[in-house]
Formats: C-alpha cells, sequence, structure tokens
C-alpha cells in the first residue's frame, strides 16, 4: 500500500535549452516526457532526455518550420 505522504520520484528529467538558457522539466511518465520533448523540439528548443539516475536517454534537436514568402 502506499504511503500518501510520500510523493514519487521523478523518473525523466528534460534538460531544455535554446542555446543560451536552460530549464528542466520531470516526469513521472516516460510518454508524457516524450510527448513533451517533441513539442519543446517543435518550437525550436534543444531537449536532452535524462533518467532520474543521471543517465542519458534521447536527444530531441530543434525542428524549425520554413516560411514562405
Amino acid at each position: 500500500m502506499r504511503n500518501p505522504a510520500h510523493s514519487e520520484s521523478p523518473t525523466v528529467l528534460l534538460r531544455v535549452s535554446d542555446g543560451t538558457f536552460h530549464m528542466h522539466r520531470s516526469f513521472n511518465d516516460f510518454s508524457q516526457a516524450t510527448r513533451s520533448a517533441e513539442a519543446y523540439a517543435g518550437a525550436g528548443f534543444h531537449v536532452a532526455m535524462i533518467s532520474a539516475t543521471g543517465r542519458f536517454l534521447l536527444q530531441f534537436e530543434p525542428r524549425r518550420h520554413r516560411i514562405a514568402v
């Protein structure tokens, strides 16, 4: 049985960077972390997915949308 006073540790950490600034987001759900990483990459950010133990898992490159002129 779970102890309600105990919070779950994050299992996945995202390191989101624009090249000059970075932030971290933590997730307990791998699929939600993946969707968020893809969304950040779609918005032009570099994203590294790291396990709770510090092991590098995946990298997402920024995707820039081309604008027709």
